[in-house]
C-alpha cells in the first residue's frame, strides 16, 4: 500500500515538471547587447522594441534602459520567461530635462505634451535628447532586430 502512493506520487510529480516543461518557453526570447554613439557606450539610454505586428489593434512595446557600460537586457515581461519572438523596430532615446517621459512615450509624444502645456521657449530648451533624433520614434528609426526564440545576444546598435 505504502509503494502504491509512493509510486503514485513519484509519478505525478513527473507528470507535473513534464508539463511546467512544455508550457511554451520556447515560444520566448531574451536579449542582450549593447548601446553606443560614435563608438562610446551610452549610460543611461531607454531602448524600446516595438513590435512590428499587431495583437488586438496594437502593437506590443518592451522598454529596458542601459546600464554605465552601455548594455541593455530585455527577459521577461510579467508572467512570460521573455519577448515573443518576431521582427522588433528599435527606439533609442536618452533623455534630460524638466519633463519627466512616461512609460512608453516618444519623442513626438514628448514634444506634444510640452506644446499642449504651453510651456515657454527655455523651458522646451531644457528637454535634450542626447542622441540623434532620427532613432527618436517608432516612424523615424531605421533600427530593427529579428528575435529568435531563446536567447539573442550581441544585439548591438552604435548610433552615428
Amino acid at each position: 500500500m505504502f509503494v502504491w502512493r509512493s509510486l503514485v506520487a513519484v509519478i505525478g510529480c513527473y507528470v507535473v515538471v513534464a508539463a511546467m516543461g512544455c508550457g511554451g518557453s520556447g515560444n520566448f526570447a531574451t536579449v542582450t547587447g549593447t548601446v553606443s554613439h560614435k563608438g562610446s557606450p551610452v549610460d543611461g539610454a531607454k531602448v524600446e522594441f516595438h513590435g512590428t505586428t499587431q495583437n488586438a489593434g496594437k502593437s506590443d512595446i518592451f522598454l529596458t534602459q542601459t546600464d554605465s557600460s552601455g548594455k541593455y537586457m530585455i527577459a521577461g515581461v510579467g508572467n512570460n520567461p521573455g519577448i515573443p519572438p518576431g521582427m522588433y523596430k528599435v527606439v533609442i532615446t536618452k533623455f534630460e530635462g524638466n519633463f519627466a517621459m512616461a512609460e512608453g512615450m516618444d519623442a513626438g509624444q514628448l514634444e506634444a505634451q510640452v506644446s499642449d502645456l504651453g510651456a515657454s521657449a527655455p523651458v522646451q530648451k531644457t528637454i535634450k535628447n542626447h542622441l540623434p533624433t532620427e532613432y527618436a520614434s517608432p516612424a523615424s528609426t531605421k533600427l530593427s532586430t529579428v528575435v529568435e526564440s531563446g536567447k539573442n545576444v550581441n544585439v548591438n546598435f552604435d548610433l552615428k
